[in-house]
């Protein structure tokens, strides 16, 4: 007997996936962010070992809506971008059926069991909701852009654009510098972690606005220094998480 996703969705087991088949929402992430977070895997595996990155992972579930049999990635495309690029031999020992955890492909469809360990690229998913009973893809988006739970905006931050224009998997999707300008910004204290959909895509924004979309990466420290400055600026006071400090 296989499992629907809504029973799914109030599952206690764990579920994943192979990277290929999660349907980003959104067109870009930093990439040097994404890069930071690749060093951080690696490091937790050489020091920590392999069971310690699949805790880590079983712990920090991408949260996914499902669609029939499409599975659309609404948050964390930063670490599944940065499991992307692993690849490989990283994935060969890493064992993502222990503890009773389950391929959520297998368990909607009655297939297989995708072997694991395997050196394809995997995540951990919790699935948010299940859409299958809007059969309009009007309908469809017009829910997920209600909900949050699609930012379709390009690597300059320039939207909304046609959701047909979304990378279809992870590994696709566009750099956006300055995400990843935000994203270090906030761990050095900028400004604080929000609850607020896309925050940091707002921080970007208002980076990319006062400084101008000219910078490379070559360049990019110095372009975290000024965004460090302009996060005090009053003129940000309306972003989520502002300190002022």
């Amino acid at each position: 007997m296989t499992s629907s996703p809504q029973q799914l969705s109030s599952s206690t087991s764990s579920l994943w996936t192979e990277l290929s088949s999660l349907k980003p929402t959104q067109c870009a992430v930093g990439m040097k962010h994404v890069m930071r977070k690749v060093g951080e895997m690696q490091e937790l595996k050489q020091t920590a070992g392999k069971d310690k990155v699949v805790d880590f992972l079983r712990n920090h579930p991408a949260p996914v809506v499902v669609r029939n049999d499409n599975i659309y990635l609404i948050d964390n495309h930063h670490l599944c971008r940065a499991l992307s690029e692993l690849q490989g031999d990283f994935f060969s020992d890493l064992d993502f059926n222990s503890n009773g955890s389950q391929n959520i492909k297998s368990s909607t469809s009655g297939g297989e069991a995708s072997p694991s360990p395997s050196s394809t690229p995997k995540c951990f998913v919790k699935v948010v909701d299940d859409l299958s009973a809007l059969k309009s893809d009007q309908e469809f988006w017009s829910k997920m852009e209600n909900e949050k739970w699609v930012h379709p905006y390009d690597k300059h931050g320039k939207g909304p654009v046609d959701f047909c224009k979304i990378p279809k998997h992870v590994g696709s999707l566009d750099d956006d510098l300055f995400r990843s300008v935000a994203a270090l910004v906030k761990i050095q204290g900028g400004f604080k972690k929000s609850m607020i959909p896309y925050a940091e895509f707002q921080w970007a924004n208002f980076f990319r606005d006062q400084i101008g979309d000219h910078h490379s990466s070559s360049k990019f420290e110095e372009a975290v220094e000024q965004s460090m400055k302009l996060a005090k600026d009053k003129k940000a006071s309306h972003l989520p998480g502002y300190t002022g400090n």
